[in-house]
């Protein structure tokens, strides 16, 4: 039989003697002393990692505070640990008010059920309850962890796999939106809708504005507007992963950018034109159409456009 105490005594020391450690080893040797030096081991480290309470061995915990049987035989050697860490963490505490809580009413709906003895006692049909509860609690939260990885994993993968000229948004930037000219009702509130990303909304609101206002200067800058909103419209992912793009709403918005420059006939607005220009590039990109994306962000960088280091920056990177 082993001697327990002298045995937590040695795996409770932080430096062990050359005699102490041929000690430990003979323990080893024991299938009993084995397992305790391994559960004891893992849960001192844990807890001076300030790491929590293993959820299975928090509700051993639970059964031995309800003086139940049923816990493993090693948890005693483990409660002064237990119990100074769960005076110190207030997750833990929880847990174990959790699981304790699951374990009364599960015991006292057993005890009102089929027991008339006066004094209370702990049946096996309880405990049996109470850990097939636990271990459908486990297995809910290994099922999350899975997913969760496997979440992550894929978000890796994506990330590495995905340009950097997909993963950019497209912009959204309304600094300039007051600075133009148009003040006309229903272009602005085409602006408030995709400021909401209510895309849908916008294009309805914008493609009146076309409608009712053909012939004014300003026109041209509604066709900006759409571009960037059929443009936006077009991105879709799958649970934020993996990014891709409508490719008829992209070209939607193409049209539109390439309608801006070609009614842009305001001298003040020109550099509204290479704008246009470099959006071209970056939505032709968004279908992979590199050398019609190269055309257009050429043109902005052979003008000094607003956008050239920008444009400079996405060639280079294809």
């Amino acid at each position: 039989m082993i001697d327990i105490e002298k045995l937590i005594d040695l795996l409770d020391k932080k430096n062990l003697s050359e005699s102490e450690l041929n000690q430990l080893n003979d323990f080893s040797s024991d299938p009993e002393a084995k397992e305790i030096i391994a559960v004891y081991n893992a849960v001192k480290n844990s807890l001076q990692r300030n790491e929590h309470i293993d959820e299975e061995l928090l509700g051993e915990y639970v059964l031995y505070k309800n003086n139940s049987k049923e816990y493993s035989k090693v948890l005693p050697l483990l409660i002064v640990k237990i119990e100074d860490h769960l005076r110190k963490c207030e997750l833990c505490q929880q847990n174990f008010k959790e699981l304790n809580s699951q374990f009364s009413d599960v015991d006292n709906f057993v005890s009102n059920s089929i027991s008339t003895q006066a004094e209370k006692s702990y049946t096996p049909i309880t405990q049996m309850i109470f850990r097939k509860k636990f271990t459908a609690m486990n297995f809910a939260f290994s099922t999350i962890a899975a997913v969760f990885l496997l979440y992550i994993g894929l978000f890796i993968y994506s990330n590495l796999t995905t340009p950097e000229y997909i993963k950019a948004p497209f912009s959204k930037d309304r600094d300039f939106y007051n600075t133009r000219g148009r003040t006309t009702e229903l272009f602005q509130r085409g602006l408030d809708a995709l400021d909401n990303k209510k895309y849908d909304e916008a294009i309805k609101f914008l493609s009146e504005d076309l409608k009712e206002n053909p012939g004014q200067e300003s026109i041209f800058y509604t066709h900006f507007i759409l571009g960037l909103t059929f443009i936006n419209k077009a991105e879709k992912d799958f649970l934020g992963l993996f990014k891709s793009f409508n490719k008829d709403d992209v070209l939607i918005g193409i049209e539109h950018f390439e309608k801006s420059i070609e009614l842009n006939q305001n001298e003040r607005f020109q550099n509204l034109k290479l704008d246009a220009h470099f959006y071209i590039g970056k939505a032709y990109l968004l279908i992979d159409d590199k050398n019609s994306a190269k055309q257009h962000l050429q043109i902005v960088i052979d003008n000094k456009g607003s956008y050239f280091k920008d444009a400079e920056k996405l060639i280079n990177s294809f």
